[in-house]
């Protein structure tokens, strides 16, 4: 496994070894102190859309009178159930969706890690609250016994090729020229480079690396807190929670002072099992910005036409994708 220097704010690989563990750990220290805060910017939200004529992947019959563009409008987006997968904790089941467009290499990773059977008694060994849950690895843990190949690092999968499922929801964001959804996962969009990318919205799941970019190996984290944006496009994404965002918020916080990683391993920390979905599992569904749920849920939030405002001074507001998300449900509806 790759070893690193980390910081608070980036999720990161961690050592077996513990004389290797203490010096990262003292870099630690120095390094909290470098925390970064995002500074708020003015942001519009588009009234009309105009598809790009050149971006031979995005439908050039886009909806222009509406926030949302592509060529796929279904409501729901079914996740293939081999893509779903469940890590069982002693808090409950937290249950995670996968879109291998988003980063395929690192998605079968993930299900090759968990069909080996690597996470099983494992730990999320690093848990900062409002940030991220992390798991993986732990100093005990012999990964001798796993296939060298499956602890080889991956190459970085930051952004893909835009996408024709991606549904356009707000046309000036902070972080990126557009934000949206592919088929229910949030994604930043940039037409003019043709590139889509997985955001670091609250449910998100990606996988940890060093400083180096390609060095994710087997550690991953769960956005549990403040969508922390700025490691979009430094990330690997490759899926989000659908079920038990609840579990993950009763999992023990780490110790400050060590980056949020844990002092002792208890079995409130660990990972009974983990498995991914056969064909005949409960299905999960995911929901468009073309469902009218959404679009009401939408439209208050730029609005805010509910008799509890009263203040709509700049209105119409941007909408905040990692706020409003798509639901997920196992029946569509």
């Amino acid at each position: 496994m790759t070893l690193n220097q980390f910081t608070l704010s980036h999720p990161f690989t961690f050592t077996l070894g513990k004389s290797q563990r203490a010096r990262r750990l003292s870099l630690l220290r120095t390094s909290i102190k470098t925390l970064c805060f995002l500074s708020l910017a003015n942001f519009a939200f588009a009234s009309e859309l105009q598809a790009n004529p050149v971006n031979s992947q995005i439908n050039n019959d886009a909806i222009e009178k509406e926030p949302v563009m592509a060529s796929n409008t279904a409501r729901w987006h079914q996740v293939p159930q081999g893509n779903t997968v469940t890590f069982k904790t002693a808090y409950g089941d937290v249950i995670i969706a996968l879109h291998p467009t988003l980063a395929p290499k690192h998605v079968a990773r993930f299900k090759s890690l968990i069909d080996a059977g690597f996470y099983n008694e494992q730990a999320f060994y690093r848990v900062v609250d409002g940030f991220v849950a992390q798991a993986g690895s732990n100093d005990s843990h012999d990964a001798s016994q796993f296939p060298p190949a499956l602890l080889k690092p991956i190459n970085a999968e930051f952004t893909q090729p835009l996408n024709s499922n991606v549904n356009v929801v707000e046309n000036k964001d902070m972080f990126a020229p557009n934000t949206g959804f592919l088929d229910g996962f949030p994604v930043g969009i940039d037409q003019s480079r043709k590139e889509m990318w997985g955001l670091h919205c609250p449910g998100v799941v990606a996988f940890a690396r060093n400083s180096e970019k390609d060095t994710a190996s087997t550690e991953f984290y769960i956005v549990i807190g403040q969508a922390p944006r700025h490691l979009d496009r430094n990330m690997s994404v490759v899926g989000r929670v659908v079920e038990g965002m609840d579990v993950l918020q009763k999992l023990p916080r780490g110790n400050m002072d060590r980056g949020g990683v844990l002092d002792d391993i208890t079995q409130e920390s660990k990972i009974k099992q983990a498995f991914v979905h056969a064909n005949n599992a409960t299905p999960y569904f995911l929901q468009t910005p073309h469902h009218e749920e959404y679009k009401k849920r939408a439209n208050t939030g730029r609005n805010l036409d509910n008799p509890f405002f009263h203040d709509n001074t700049y209105g119409p507001r941007p909408i905040d994708v990692c706020y409003y998300q798509t639901k997920t449900s196992t029946k569509a509806w």
